[in-house]
């Protein structure tokens, strides 16, 4: 189950809309105060901005292709 909590707006749970004006926004990774944030665990205790969420995506993309034996990173090469 993913919650996604909208500032301003309100949150969904699922399928689950709950509209609340008073709804606030804080990643609890980098603190900030964003116009939304997702779950990132099962118990719905802590949540990450887009900006994070992003941040950690690419360091899982970054983090696949440098533990692929023998291969180079697919971008800076110079081609003919």
């Amino acid at each position: 189950m993913i919650e996604v909590r909208i500032a301003g707006q309100g949150r969904v749970r699922g399928d689950v809309v709950t509209p609340d004006p008073e709804q606030t926004a804080v990643c609890d990774l980098c603190g900030d105060a964003t116009d939304s944030v997702a779950s990132v665990t099962a118990a719905l205790d802590t949540f990450a901005c887009k900006a994070c969420l992003r941040g950690r995506l690419e360091a899982m993309t970054l983090g696949a292709w440098l533990v692929r034996p023998g291969e180079a990173l697919p971008w800076g090469k110079i081609t003919s």
